[in-house]
């Protein structure tokens, strides 16, 4: 019952957290950027889609068409398309977006107020940290902008179990390297740039605990190699396919697909919180000097939090709050990636990151993220030192009244990371008439060049029109599409390639029509769909469009549905 009473106040706070989205779970979809709702929903439909019809959930040529997109290298979510199937299934891939949304503090908190056991055995204490984590500055921050498979930080929990299980006090190592290998595998499923960053804090916490101890570690090498053989094995038998898709699938990037250099956090933000922190007394001038949009805004620890951390290391001064300590600096210091940026002012002064950016699937994360495994980390020693403070007499008497002052001003600290109320928004998730009727007059399967095309225009909304993809069920392939790719002309794409067509309806109607009908044909497209509300201008497009295809088309259902001939 106390278990189902935690889950419950954490589902409760989500909810509080996302209400705006509630009245209209089919129609709004969670987080500020509809560009990047649209991408979830997508992929939360496509996982499903691709289930029901046998085909390949990892890769998909519904984007992009003919050549399609590789699901790992995007945030393809196939973990949460199959625990969401059924919602997708019965109420459409919006509404679930949105649980998918809500959901996500709620399963990182209580992986946290578990995993965290290992250390602190008082429930509550482990329930408030639980709840600390899974609302702290990260998950609200990437909630703000709807990155679904970021709110479920459910990996570092797990690394902090295994850190503990694996590598500094192993039981049963078959079965803890084993666990390990699922939840890597789990995790693969969800993102995998967190994968590479949690594989980075496991080598930090090893390299901590054999420098403190080097006796002692040598002595759990044989363990060590146990639970390393299992977790191997798992990951082995669990991701071949999904590994290989992504080392050597169809339509991945050929060279790195973002600038290092600019995916640092500001160190400046450690200490500065960012306008979703509903505690922040006069800092929002210097929270919009931050080398990043509040989105990534989510290094944020703050005065009160670090002041707690550095009591701990003086007053409790065990062993686990010195190695958890050394371990978050070091995950804070690399989380700044490879410059020391303050105010979005590069200092030029090198960080270690630096040294990591050419190693291979590690190089292509992004530092800025290692920020909910620095978070973990002072939520653990903020437990330990709650569990210190609060810990009775050997006679059943509490301490005495200054560590029952003290555990307030340590609780109270916590309230310094609660975001605030009113800032989670919400983004139009409804689709034109043509795409919820199912795209009526087009064959299934048929490839479909959009009019507007979905693209990586981010702030002008402009991968939208792959959510209309999913609402309609996916009974068309699209030659656009708002993804992660390359191709043997583009090492990088960020969306489908503007070939002679799109770019005759960006100059207004005119361009080569022969040019225009060679690149239809050469992606293979059947069908030209225009939605005239949503284009600038509808009859520059429309007129393109007839010359092209060489046919008038017809209006169904407010969109222009013109066949190639």
């Amino acid at each position: 019952m106390a278990e189902a009473g935690i889950l419950l106040t954490y589902l409760a706070a989500s909810v509080w957290l996302f209400h705006r989205a509630l009245g209209a779970l089919g129609g709004r979809a969670t987080g500020v950027v509809a560009s990047d709702s649209s991408l979830f929903t997508w992929w939360l439909g496509w996982t499903w889609y691709a289930i029901s019809h046998g085909l390949d959930p990892f890769v998909s040529t519904w984007q992009n068409a003919p050549a399609g997109v590789n699901g790992m290298w995007n945030t393809g979510v196939p973990v949460l398309g199959v625990l969401l199937a059924p919602v997708t299934a019965t109420v459409g891939p919006v509404v679930a977006d949105n649980v998918a949304m809500i959901l996500g503090p709620v399963a990182s908190a209580y992986l946290a107020h578990r995993c965290l056991a290992v250390l602190v055995r008082p429930r509550w204490i482990r329930a408030l940290a639980g709840l600390v984590y899974g609302f702290s500055p990260f998950l609200i921050a990437h909630a703000w902008v709807g990155h679904v498979n970021l709110v479920w930080s459910v990996f570092p929990p797990i690394v902090l179990w295994a850190s503990v299980r694996v590598l500094a006090a192993p039981r049963r190592p078959w079965l803890a390297g084993a666990l390990l290998g699922v939840a890597f595998s789990l995790q693969m499923g969800l993102y995998t740039q967190t994968v590479a960053l949690g594989a980075l804090a496991l080598v930090v916490v090893a390299l901590v605990l054999a420098l403190s101890a080097p006796r002692a570690a040598l002595r759990r090498v044989p363990a060590l190699l146990r639970s390393l053989t299992a977790t191997a094995g798992v990951i082995a038998v669990l991701c071949a396919y999904p590994v290989w898709v992504l080392l050597a699938g169809p339509s991945r990037p050929r060279t790195s697909i973002r600038e290092a250099t600019e995916t640092g956090a500001d160190a400046a933000n450690l200490l500065i919180p960012s306008p979703l922190t509903a505690i922040r007394p006069g800092t929002d001038a210097l929270a919009a000097q931050l080398r990043v949009y509040p989105g990534e805004q989510g290094s944020y620890l703050g005065v009160a939090m670090l002041l707690v951390v550095l009591a701990a290391v003086v007053v409790v001064a065990s062993r686990t709050v010195l190695v958890t300590f050394v371990v978050t600096i070091v995950l804070g210091v690399l989380s700044l990636g490879t410059s020391l940026a303050v105010l979005d002012r590069d200092t030029g002064v090198w960080l270690p990151w630096r040294l990591l950016v050419d190693l291979p699937l590690l190089g292509q994360a992004e530092p800025g993220r290692l920020a909910p495994f620095v978070a973990l980390g002072v939520v653990t020693i903020w437990a330990l030192a709650l569990a210190h403070l609060t810990r009775p007499r050997p006679d059943g008497r509490w301490v005495r009244a200054g560590r029952f002052v003290a555990a307030g001003l340590v609780l109270a600290a916590a309230v310094t990371w609660v975001p605030g109320g009113d800032h989670q928004g919400t983004t139009d998730a409804s689709a034109p008439a043509f795409f919820r009727a199912g795209t009526p007059g087009i064959p299934p399967g048929a490839i479909v060049e959009l009019v507007p095309r979905p693209s990586q225009d981010w702030v002008r909304d402009g991968g939208v029109p792959v959510r209309w993809q999913a609402v309609a069920g996916f009974s068309y392939r699209q030659t656009g599409g708002y993804f992660i790719g390359g191709s043997d002309r583009f090492p990088v794409l960020h969306d489908g390639e503007i070939g002679a067509f799109q770019q005759g309806v960006l100059d207004g109607g005119r361009g080569d029509v022969a040019a225009a009908r060679a690149d239809l044909a050469a992606k293979q497209v059947d069908v030209i769909v225009i939605v005239p509300d949503q284009v600038p201008d509808p009859d520059g497009a429309l007129a393109w469009s007839r010359a092209v295809a060489g046919s008038p088309g017809r209006l169904v259902e407010g969109s222009w549905v013109i066949p190639l001939r």
